[in-house]
């Protein structure tokens, strides 16, 4: 069986990723009733990961926030949606 590099380094991070995405896939579920995708679940949890990493290292640029809101912002049109049943 063989292992590459690239997913001893990444399986650990997805796992963590997915992890905190499923929490708040819970919180949403519980306060919306909505139950979201995997892929909604998946994408949450790394961009929960990369905001804690962006707020720890405090001098990222301006434009490395703006890509973060823009994402965040479009999950949360994504998690209207499908709370509104499109």
């Amino acid at each position: 069986m063989s292992v590459d590099t690239s997913s001893i380094i990444f399986s650990p991070i997805y796992m963590i990723g997915h992890w905190i995405g499923s929490i708040i896939a819970w919180v949403v579920k519980g306060t919306y009733g909505v139950v979201l995708p995997n892929i909604i679940i998946d994408t949450v949890g790394l961009l929960a990961m990369i905001t804690v990493l962006l707020i720890l290292a405090g001098r990222s640029s301006k434009l490395a926030w703006g890509i973060l809101t823009i994402g965040w912002a479009l999950i949360i049109m994504r998690i209207g949606m499908l709370t509104m049943g499109n």
